[in-house]
């Protein structure tokens, strides 16, 4: 053999064993859509070690069929107490989730691990001072989010950027939802938005999304719209979703808007529609038993129609009733991004709750010993046609 032939022979080797990037493959449709859509993570600091995993893996598929994932794009996400800015440095429980505390060491270990956190707000018990056990007035929110802005947050190491939601699933009246044990009236959660945004300005890159509904059992009835869009009084049988735009629009004044304002990003929660998935087989067939047609149905016409659109709190599996095997849950995460990826290009982020659980079980991506489950592969090559080891198809 020649030596030049034997030099292009190595390289060749060399190339293809380092994972050398490969002509890009022809992409359509729903599978182009997404890998358009970027992933985040929520959950305490535990999850930032499997984050990088999920990110180094997702980032060597791409270059594998040539393209980038989008520089910046690394997404984690914390609940916080409402009034966390107006508590003193260093104050609460370290180990209690949405402490100032735990916030203050969350961010010094998100350093590095992530470049955009997601901040939600709610009521946490043992935790929030203001108003405990209430939900607050829109001007007492508004100046605990002024107070929010005031800090800087970087004496904690922290050097990203912010993205928040005013109050997690305001319409959800129970501790794992809004934090207290009633729902949240859909004027105020349309306040605390207006009162939020008003501090957090698209101009200094900082994006705050409406909504953040929870779909959990029957919540997902609050996400269709029964009233006409715009109009300038609520029809008889409003539902939480006309309520809530209603009132943003009526409320926008208030807060030193036109009243042409409309928010610039929506965010919900997709649980219910992958639960439906694992738990009865049941597609989102029928637009008022599926969370995502409704969200996008409330936000597909006239003024609202431009809002982009982030799914900020799903997985494949929710608890020890439904608690799927990997493979079901593989099924359910390629569900999930065909779902999404095949419902509107607008809706551009999925946050995934906690990669990692000790136990392994339900929706972590990752084994109790840390290997990987089917699927961290599916989500990591956003595949929306995942096939079973056995052959079989996907319900």
């Amino acid at each position: 053999m020649k030596r030049t032939t034997i030099l292009l022979y190595c390289y060749c080797v060399l190339l293809l064993s380092a994972g050398g990037q490969q002509p890009a493959p022809t992409l359509r449709g729903t599978q182009r859509d997404a890998l358009k859509i970027t992933i985040g993570f929520n959950g305490p600091d535990v999850q930032f070690p499997y984050m990088d995993t999920f990110y180094r893996a997702q980032t060597a598929y791409y270059h594998s069929i040539g393209m980038e994932y989008p520089k910046g794009a690394r997404y984690c996400h914390a609940y916080l107490s409402w009034d966390i800015a107006e508590q003193p440095v260093g104050s609460g429980p370290l180990k209690k989730e949405g402490s100032r505390s735990w916030f203050e060491d969350w961010l010094k270990q998100a350093q590095g691990h992530c470049d955009r956190a997601l901040l939600s707000f709610k009521h946490i018990e043992n935790v929030t001072v203001r108003d405990a056990g209430k939900y607050p007035d829109p001007s007492e929110y508004e100046a605990a989010m002024a107070a929010f802005f005031k800090t800087d947050w970087s004496y904690t190491g922290w050097k990203g950027a912010f993205d928040f939601t005013a109050w997690n699933e305001p319409q959800n009246g129970a501790r794992s939802g809004d934090g207290l044990t009633i729902e949240i009236p859909a004027k105020n959660a349309a306040d605390y938005y207006l009162a939020l945004r008003k501090h957090c300005l698209p101009s200094v890159d900082c994006a705050v999304a409406a909504g953040d509904f929870g779909s959990n059992g029957q919540l997902w009835q609050t996400f269709v719209q029964n009233c006409t869009d715009d109009s300038s009084s609520l029809c008889t049988d409003a539902s939480y979703m006309d309520q809530y735009k209603h009132w943003i629009i009526t409320d926008a004044p208030n807060f030193g808007f036109a009243s042409t304002f409309r928010p610039e990003v929506f965010a919900y929660h997709g649980w219910d529609d992958i639960n439906n998935y694992i738990n009865a087989g049941r597609h989102c067939s029928d637009p008022k038993r599926c969370t995502t047609t409704a969200v996008l149905k409330a936000l597909s016409e006239g003024t609202w129609s431009s809002a982009t659109i982030w799914d900020s709190e799903v997985a494949a599996g929710q608890n020890p009733q439904s608690n799927p095997e990997p493979v079901p849950q593989a099924c359910a995460a390629s569900y999930l991004l065909q779902l999404t990826a095949g419902s509107s290009r607008r809706i551009t982020r999925i946050y995934w709750t906690q990669p990692y659980v000790a136990s392994g079980k339900f929706f972590s991506m990752f084994d109790g010993n840390g290997s990987p489950k089917p699927a961290f592969v599916v989500m990591t090559q956003h595949n929306v046609a995942y096939s079973q080891p056995s052959g079989a198809t996907c319900p």
